[in-house]
């Protein structure tokens, strides 16, 4: 390559010098004709003029010599007139006049030249005139013409020039491009060198690689003629290299049973080009070994192009373990679900055989209260109340778990005040709080919050555990609730809940362990018989609702539990007229179906109290007979009975008896977990009664079925107040308490009566007051007091309509005590 570069390099050289040579021939010869032609004129001028002079001075003129030099000129001239040398001078303006002025001296003297000798020889003096006068104009354009072809010249040699410089430089790019296509053929030649060192050293690591794969590969040809086989495939299968070379893949590892399946597949790729298999990731088959055993694997197949012809290649993983372990992860997995079904079956039957005995104690307990006792016999039932509550609370909290567990404990949003929802905490825990002697309130930090979306049931669970657990723990000292708006998460404020306790205290150690489920602290002493279910369930309903908790405490000196929660702001409901205060069910006729004798007996007794009568049935035949004979107002309908559960005689009863398909029927049951109530649903119920009984869930659901507002009248709570509690709760001390009480109310009602009232002060006052007015039975009284301590802290006006509210219901409560 380089030897013909320098040969094509010479050529261009000596055809450029050639061409220079040829073109300055060339621009030579021109020149010296047009000079030479232009010299001619004007010496032929001369010629004819010195002629005509001699003529004029001979007494014998030669005629025919004058007249043959005004030829010889008259044909100079009409070479340069009409000569294609000299077209391009004659455009310039001084070459064509003088050359014209010519032409007419021509013309002008030609007919005195041709005429006879006489003629001619009279005219000499006046032709010699002419000749005299014209001689500036010939030698004008001897001038000019020379001049004309002297600036052609310097033109045409610089166009050679510029012609030149175009053949250089077109030589000089020929030059650099064979240069460029030198390197370029140097840098491929390099890299087809170092291709075929890359491919031959990738051939040796694919080589390396095939040899230590954990995966089997063999490749074979169209027909399944195997071509290669690494070692992989020699342990998974036991042929050597030297025995699978040349087999049949179908025949060496295919099982029988298969090959035919696999010889057609062979078969229609041959004869379609169609690849089934190929490219389609892994798949699990059945393969065999050399000594006869089959064993799973894991097959890809891709396909190539060889040197003679398509190729497949197939790579093999051995997944015997990989099944093994499936297999035992299945197994591991139905133990798994035996056992959570087992548990949820525990759950359910637990539900159902603690509730139930505990629905009749507390029924009875319930219908104890109602009969005469002495004051000693009160204060057993009700502490025997207070147990089977506590009883019935920790079933509650298992319950709550299993449901956390199953992820069945939904959010319910409604939207509620929050100042208000706080008054409500901080009076339910009161009580207890007077008897450690300490002190509670609530207060904002910074900008407050009214009306909230959230699930209230929910955060009233884990205020009331927080709140209940400071209280407990703290003697003579304060638990305050402070809450703070501490940014937005979204568009939703995020709301930090602080409840500070003066009490024991908890040790460092303790401080993750108390959120941990059955995980219980004494707190520097004392048996809080808790399950310590509590605050985990409190951290769970934290983090279901998109929140958190947690705790600082200082052994001896108190606690801070805190909750962070976003609170989405809510619009006040709109208030509902209603000339009714409460709706109290009016008597109906009620079918009892309950085959345990003890909670039959307490609810019988319940619902006769209440008005209503009562059939009772023990069976789900029973049910279904009466449901058929007689119309009811509605049906009180237990799940787990014999013969025929509630479930089926539910059924049974909207399917064939016509005139019970639209009588509401409740399920009345201990299993109260979310899917069993969904079930009960399912099967036809309009609702839900859960044992234990509770009168007020029973009144709800009764109220559901029809209500009479004249029974609102017949009785007025404010005047038969239910002190029962706060005689069990105060003992001999009761008198005492009552009195107290009944001073602080009229001290409160003298106040009220002498304005102007300064609202922070109304608020303490109402506050204190509140709470011992509930333990009272006084509730509306109590309500009185609470509304107005929640209007001086959202920062409303208190009207007068809210003090003639609380002066009125304590003048009705203090009739009610005194004839309690």
């Amino acid at each position: 390559m380089p030897i013909a570069a320098l040969i094509s390099l010479g050529i261009i050289f000596l055809l450029a010098f050639r061409v220079m040579d040829d073109l300055r021939e060339l621009r030579s010869a021109k020149s010296d004709t047009v000079q030479w032609t232009l010299s001619q004129v004007e010496i032929e001028y001369l010629d004819f003029s010195l002629s005509l002079r001699e003529a004029m001075e001979s007494d014998a003129p030669d005629l025919a010599s004058l007249r043959r030099d005004f030829d010889v000129f008259f044909s100079r001239h009409d070479i340069v007139a009409n000569g294609l040398v000299f077209e391009d001078a004659r455009l310039q303006e001084n070459f064509s006049a003088a050359e014209k002025s010519i032409e007419a001296f021509l013309q002008k003297s030609a007919p005195l030249i041709d005429a006879d000798d006489a003629t001619l020889g009279a005219s000499l003096d006046q032709l010699y005139a002419d000749t005299v006068e014209i001689r500036p104009v010939v030698r004008g354009l001897y001038v000019s013409g020379l001049s004309h072809f002297a600036d052609a010249s310097d033109q045409l040699r610089a166009h050679l020039s510029s012609t030149l410089l175009e053949l250089s430089a077109v030589t000089g790019i020929l030059l650099l491009s064979m240069g460029a296509l030198v390197m370029y053929t140097r840098a491929a030649d390099a890299n087809s060198r170092q291709r075929g060192h890359d491919l031959a050293r990738a051939n040796a690591h694919m080589e390396t690689i095939l040899s230590t794969s954990l995966d089997g590969v063999i490749v074979s040809d169209h027909s399944g003629l195997i071509l290669d086989y690494n070692s992989a495939a020699e342990t998974i299968f036991g042929f050597s290299t030297e025995e699978a070379i040349g087999s049949s893949i179908g025949d060496l590892i295919v099982p029988p049973e298969l090959r035919d399946a696999h010889n057609a597949g062979m078969k229609r790729m041959q004869e379609t080009g169609q690849k089934k298999l190929v490219g389609k990731g892994r798949i699990r088959i059945e393969s065999l070994r050399k000594d006869g055993s089959r064993f799973p694997v894991e097959l890809a197949l891709q396909s190539g192009h060889g040197p003679d012809g398509d190729i497949l290649i197939a790579f093999l993983r051995d997944i015997s373990a990989q099944v093994e372990s499936e297999e035992e992860l299945t197994e591991a997995r139905d133990q798994a679900l035996a056992g959570e079904k087992a548990k949820a079956e525990f759950l359910t039957v637990m539900s159902h055989e603690i509730r139930t005995p505990l629905s009749g104690l507390l029924g009875n307990l319930s219908l104890m209260e109602n009969t005469s006792m002495s004051g000693e016999q009160k204060q057993f039932a009700n502490n025997m109340t207070i147990s089977g509550r506590q009883l019935l609370k920790h079933v509650n909290s298992i319950l709550d778990i299993a449901r956390f567990e199953s992820g069945r404990l939904p959010i319910q949003e409604e939207t509620f005040h929050l100042g208000e929802f706080f008054q409500e905490i901080v009076d339910s825990q009161s009580g207890g709080a007077e008897q450690h002697g300490t002190a509670m309130s609530w207060t904002w930090m910074g900008a407050p919050l009214t009306w909230v979306k959230n699930d209230k049931g929910h955060l009233e669970q884990i205020l009331l555990n927080l709140v209940g657990n400071a209280v407990k723990f703290t003697d003579n000292g304060r638990v305050d609730i402070e809450l703070e708006q501490i940014g937005h998460r979204g568009a939703s404020p995020m709301l930090e809940i602080r409840v500070i306790d003066t009490g024991r205290g908890i040790a460092e150690a303790d401080l993750e362990r108390i959120f941990e489920e059955f995980e219980t602290t004494n707190r520097a002493g004392g048996d809080t018989g808790s399950t310590g279910l509590g605050l985990a369930i409190a951290r769970r309903l934290a983090t279901q609702m998109g929140g958190e908790i947690g705790v600082e405490s200082t052994l001896g000196e108190g606690s801070v539990f805190w909750l962070r929660l976003p609170m989405p702001e809510g619009h006040e409901p709109k208030e509902v007229a209603s000339d009714i205060d409460e709706t109290v069910a009016a008597p109906l006729h009620l079918l009892l179906v309950e085959d345990n004798e003890m909670n039959a007996f307490v609810v019988e007794k319940m619902l006769r109290a209440e008005g209503h009568s009562v059939v009772l049935a023990t069976d789900g035949f029973e049910a279904i007979d009466w449901a058929e004979k007689a119309d009811f107002d509605g049906i009180l309908m237990d799940i787990n009975m014999p013969k025929l559960d509630g479930l089926e005689a539910t059924k049974r009863i909207r399917a064939n008896v016509r005139r019970a398909r639209k009588t509401p029927i409740f399920a009345f049951s201990a299993n109260v977990l979310p899917e069993d109530t969904k079930r009960f649903r399912d099967s036809g119920m309009d609702g839900f009664i859960g044992k234990p009984v509770q009168i007020e869930e029973l009144r709800a659901a009764l109220s559901a079925i029809g209500a009479t507002p004249e029974r609102v009248s017949e009785t007025k709570p404010e005047e038969t107040m239910e002190t029962s509690e706060a005689k069990a709760m105060f003992g001999d001390k009761y008198d005492t308490f009552l009195t107290r009480f009944v001073s602080e109310g009229d001290a409160l009602a003298a106040w009220l009566n002498t304005p102007p009232l300064e609202d922070e002060e109304l608020r303490q006052r109402c506050h204190k007051i509140a709470s011992t007015a509930g333990l009272f039975g006084a509730v509306p009284y109590q309500n009185a007091l609470q509304h107005a301590e929640t209007l001086v802290k959202t920062g409303e006006e208190v009207p007068a309509a809210a003090i003639t509210d609380i002066l009125d219901t304590w003048e009705r409560a203090k009739t009610g005590l005194a004839a309690a």
